[in-house]
């Protein structure tokens, strides 16, 4: 058992064979070395199931070993649970569980206590539990109050979008292309920045996926043949806005995507260069 715990527990840093060694361990009755390849090989429920046969003590130490996997750990805690209430008829002792493990409610081992258990055995348990419960009751009032709060904050916001304006003057102009602003249809954003509808979709473009870009081509097309037919479909338009208006360009979060971005594209790097010398 000495060498085995010198070797630690991880199955790929110790000097034996773990299946020939559990083999071994297990013709001689060695059961607390056995419980220790076990947790080596990364199978608690069989050490934990080993181990209820030597110390509850040994048990419970394996039963924290999981890492990671609270449901695994809170099996291996019941499994001791029902031990201690079965086999050693010990309430007290399965009571003391819940201070030891905060994965173990009360109404999780009250199913393994017989029938003539008073109330007496868990009074404390259950008045700690409705503590618990009332405190978590609590919590969640004031998380649907802070919630309430928010949407009736979100509502107000969207009726004063609703009646937001911006007033717009002759000399102004597209943050784009810089010509005159009522030359052509155009969109103007909370942040005051304007755009012509062609140069705030050329601008929006390269920073699309291909096929959302390929959505807003084809929605393109459709209202250009709409527009030559003379039916302008509104559902379509809508859609397209839905996808290039939603957000400023310049103060979205698109703008923050793209920070890592060069000014300069590779491929235009050297024509650059080249423009300033």
């Amino acid at each position: 058992m000495n060498y085995l715990e010198q070797q630690g527990q991880d199955a790929e840093h110790v000097c034996y064979d773990v299946k020939y060694a559990l083999r071994l361990c297990l013709e001689h009755d060695l059961k607390e070395a056995c419980v220790h390849i076990y947790t080596t090989m990364a199978l608690y429920e069989e050490a934990v199931e080993l181990a209820l046969q030597v110390d509850v003590e040994l048990a419970k130490k394996n039963a924290d070993m999981p890492q990671d996997d609270e449901e695994l750990k809170k099996k291996l805690w019941l499994r001791i649970a029902r031990h201690v209430v079965e086999k050693q008829r010990d309430i007290k002792r399965a009571m003391e569980f819940l201070q030891e493990s905060d994965l173990l409610k009360i109404e999780d081992i009250l199913p393994f206590f017989p029938d003539f258990v008073t109330i007496d055995h868990f009074k404390d348990a259950i008045c700690t539990s409705l503590q618990e419960y009332n405190k978590h009751i609590e919590s969640l009032q004031e998380d649907m109050n802070e919630a309430t709060e928010s949407a009736k904050s979100i509502r107000t916001e969207i009726h004063n979008f609703r009646n937001k304006f911006a007033f717009i003057q002759s000399q102004d102009k597209c943050c784009v292309c810089h010509f005159a602003l009522l030359t052509r249809s155009f969109y103007v954003f909370p942040c005051m920045h304007k755009f012509h509808t062609d140069c705030l979709i050329n601008e929006l473009l390269p920073h699309l996926s291909i096929s959302k870009r390929n959505q807003v081509e084809d929605l393109q097309r459709t209202l250009t043949n709409e527009a030559t037919s003379g039916r302008i479909n509104q559902a379509t338009k809508i859609e397209l806005e839905d996808m290039v208006a939603s957000e400023c360009v310049y103060c979205g979060e698109m703008m923050i995507r793209s920070i890592d971005q060069p000014f300069v594209d590779v491929s235009d790097y050297q024509t650059e260069m080249n423009g300033w010398l």
